[in-house]
């Protein structure tokens, strides 16, 4: 009976963050949270980025729209390059926060 209740209060508490922000397996990376979307997002040589959902997209079941908080392959996070309108270049993650939100250029990879 203990070990059900200690695993059901794990579990609840898990799942009580799963919608409120970005994969926290990450957040020491120093990439910047998108709370409207639950995606990283940053600055990479010189260009803007996102987290992205891939292979991902197969076990979230988060709000649409949103990057599943849980998912990783092998600790790397999904992600693609975005569009900065308006600029050339970054150069910090601040940067970019006009782009965090746009579609992805190419293709979501992982690394």
């Amino acid at each position: 009976m203990l070990k059900t209740l200690v695993l059901f209060t794990i579990f609840a508490c898990v799942a009580g963050f799963q919608y409120e922000t970005c994969n926290r397996l990450f957040r020491d990376e120093g990439w910047t949270c998108n709370d409207d979307n639950l995606c990283w997002y940053g600055c990479l040589r010189g260009r803007c980025w996102s987290q992205c959902n891939g292979a991902g997209a197969i076990e979230w079941d988060g709000p649409p729209g949103t990057c599943n908080t849980r998912y990783h392959l092998n600790t790397n996070i999904e992600w693609c390059w975005v569009t900065l309108r308006g600029a050339a270049q970054c150069e910090t993650n601040a940067d970019c926060i006009g782009a965090r939100d746009n579609k992805c250029v190419g293709t979501c990879s992982v690394g």
